[in-house]
């Protein structure tokens, strides 16, 4: 069999908005003070067109997660179901023996290393929305945990240095410009998405490093990625997912609302 070589269109945002803050000297003749004035208009007028656009943004994500878009609704729930018996039927059996076998303190150090692989997405979406801050600190964390951190198994970063993870992707970096969410996709094995949380979904495979073991073996990146899901669902994943549909009257609007609800509240932070 040849080997996968999964080539995705991947978008790259050239145009950026900087706000210039200009310092200016004394001025010894006062006629030039005007001038001045103005200048500081126009400074405060962008800084208030940033405000709006951001305010604009938040109104646009609220509504969002206020009506939902559903127009596949019958197909989205027929592969729910095919999800929620994927769960019961396959990861929750198989991640409660795993559990069973692997320390809590292993699963979490696994949870670690996967977080620390995948810091090139974060880091590519830091930028891409402006995060310069976010940008370097996921660079800090990776220098961090890669080393001191026994290659990404620990958290150090976060313990010691105060350096929280920034968990931005695609679907997010496409909310801050502006891009509508479309209508619901309940895609196969991955779950609740929406049309631009599932391009953005392209966007992050381009650059998770586990998809590029597809050069090795057709396998092993999708073996990887199910390891990684059975340890989360051993850890806490499971609990939060039956949480929400054992007692829920119809489970598919209630997991949709919650992830709809989510996907807003990391877009406006």
């Amino acid at each position: 069999m040849r080997k996968l070589v999964i080539l995705i269109p991947f978008f790259v945002l050239t145009t950026y908005t900087f706000n210039i803050s200009v310092y200016a000297e004394d001025v010894p003749d006062s006629k030039e003070q005007p001038a001045v004035a103005v200048s500081d208009d126009k400074s405060l007028a962008n800084d208030a067109t940033d405000e709006d656009e951001d305010e604009d943004v938040d109104i646009d994500i609220e509504m969002e997660a206020t009506f939902v878009k559903d127009s596949i609704q019958p197909l989205n729930r027929a592969m729910f179901t095919f999800n929620d018996k994927v769960y019961y039927w396959f990861f929750r059996p198989l991640s409660k023996g795993y559990e069973a076998v692997v320390p809590e303190k292993a699963r979490i150090g696994v949870r670690h290393f996967f977080t620390n692989v995948r810091t090139p997405g974060r880091f590519v979406n830091c930028l891409l929305q402006g995060k310069f801050k976010g940008a370097g600190t996921e660079l800090l964390r990776l220098v961090i945990n890669s080393t001191i951190g026994g290659a990404g198994f620990s958290d150090p970063a976060a313990k010691y240095f105060k350096l929280d993870l920034y968990d931005e992707d695609f679907g997010q970096t496409l909310g801050r410009y502006n891009v509508g969410a479309g209508t619901f996709i309940e895609l196969p094995l991955f779950g609740p998405s929406n049309v631009r949380d599932g391009i953005g979904l392209l966007g992050d495979i381009v650059l998770d490093p586990i998809t590029f073991l597809s050069f090795v073996s057709p396998f092993l990146s999708t073996g990887v990625s199910s390891y990684n899901t059975l340890n989360e669902v051993s850890i806490d994943k499971g609990d939060t997912y039956e949480g929400l549909v054992e007692s829920a009257i119809d489970p598919y609007i209630v997991v949709q609302d919650a992830y709809t609800q989510n996907r807003a509240k990391k877009i406006r932070e």
